[in-house]
């Protein structure tokens, strides 16, 4: 995981992009900003093995980098099922199909 370093000076009023630099960092952004946040994926985990049934579809809503889709594919233990993850940002995309293919090995 790459350190976030982008916002630790002034950036002249810039407002904050979802884009390469931050898809980079954005897993440390978000591991120190949210109180919970590893709980929070676990529970996401859990709860898809408790809750989705067999042939259903899933969706991570503003999934940025997949963590969400990741925690739920773990838990899943149903066939057939789907997660569809979805982002409006194209960096975040990007981003998340690296680590998707990184996972599953290919």
């Amino acid at each position: 995981m790459t350190e976030d370093t982008l916002y630790q000076a002034d950036v002249g009023g810039e407002p904050f992009r979802f884009d390469d630099r931050v898809a980079r960092v954005f897993p440390d952004m978000l591991r120190r900003s949210i109180p919970g946040y590893a709980a929070s994926l676990e529970a996401i985990g859990s709860l898809a093995a408790r809750y989705v049934r067999a042939g259903t579809n899933c969706y991570d809503l503003g999934c940025s980098l997949g963590a969400a889709a990741l925690a739920m594919r773990q838990g899943i233990r149903e066939p057939g099922c789907r997660i569809v993850a979805v982002d409006a940002a194209p960096a975040m995309i990007a981003r998340c199909r690296e680590i998707i293919a990184d996972v599953a090995g290919g």
